[in-house]
């Protein structure tokens, strides 16, 4: 047995599909079968219960797969030591943050950790959270910073905090800015809603079915940028973080108020391949962001800490 194999392994636990795991590892569908035959044939078990639909573990697969993350993940500690002794911060990172979280806080956070560290290579993935996520779980991405709503195999999420979220509206609706809103006593409202799993979609319906939120119409947008465009012309609204809110706080064309009922808050946490422990260098900048995030929470905070 080689890592390789123990690599091939989890990859296909995790893809639930041969073909899908040797697209993530670059490699040939046969070849993927070859190894797991193999890999089967040397420990004396089945590993998986093939069907036309994909492959799931057995219960000595998921047993095997406990194993190799620890294996994999112990490989990479060591590679992140070895890096460490080397002294000095450099490199490369692929990371990825939920789109309003890049178009709102990102900025900064980048801005300090490339002044500061110019030896280190950035690549910023972009795309909805759930492509994010994936990108995330085939380990193209170190690590991605959003919401997160159901659990995936391979993946560790780590709870960052609960913050709040605000209305954005078109200004023609009318509504006095920063005037904290009850959206059971408003008038049904048109709803630009985020398409991804992955987002406030979940909660936002949820307040819809037990009627704290009463709607009009709704709109799915994969785009965030696109979505807000598309409030600032019309009169349409959307329920976003607290952030995004603060990014259009100057944007003539869009109202924002925070939402006295329902209750509602978002999720963020810092998800990463459990067998791939966060680098030093990742873990640097992943600081450099978490104090972006606390210090516009406190601006947040101070906005809205004298209204009715």
């Amino acid at each position: 047995m080689n890592l390789k194999q123990i690599q091939y392994f989890v990859a296909v636990c995790e893809e639930g599909s041969l073909a899908a795991a040797a697209v993530r590892l670059n490699c040939t569908g046969p070849g993927m079968s070859q190894q797991m035959s193999g890999l089967e044939t040397r420990l004396g078990v089945i590993l998986f219960d093939r069907t036309s639909r994909g492959v799931t573990p057995t219960d000595a697969g998921r047993r095997f797969y406990d194993r190799c993350l620890i294996i994999l993940k112990t490989v990479r500690e060591a590679e992140n030591e070895i890096e460490d002794f080397k002294g000095g911060i450099y490199g490369s990172l692929s990371v990825g943050f939920a789109p309003g979280v890049a178009k709102s806080i990102l900025p900064q956070a980048l801005t300090r950790f490339t002044k500061q560290f110019p030896q280190v290579d950035i690549d910023i993935a972009s795309g909805t959270a759930d492509a994010l996520v994936a990108a995330t779980s085939n380990g193209t991405l170190d690590f991605y910073v959003g919401q997160f709503i159901e659990p995936q195999i391979g993946l560790t999420a780590v709870p960052i905090g609960r913050y709040p979220v605000g209305l954005i509206s078109g200004a023609g609706l009318g509504f006095e800015p920063m005037k904290p809103l009850n959206l059971a006593k408003i008038p049904p409202l048109k709803l630009f809603v985020p398409s991804a799993i992955n987002s406030l979609k979940p909660k936002i319906e949820d307040a819809i079915r037990h009627g704290e939120i009463l709607l009009d119409r709704r709109i799915s947008i994969d785009s965030l940028a696109a979505g807000i465009e598309f409030i600032a012309q019309a009169d349409w609204s959307a329920i976003l973080p607290y952030w995004i809110c603060l990014k259009e706080l100057d944007n003539k064309k869009i109202t924002i108020n925070p939402i006295a009922q329902p209750f509602m808050q978002v999720d963020v946490a810092l998800i990463f391949p459990t067998k791939s422990p966060i680098s030093r260098t990742s873990k640097l900048f992943y600081q450099y962001f978490i104090e972006e995030l606390q210090r516009t929470e406190e601006q947040w905070q101070r906005l809205t800490a004298h209204q009715p």
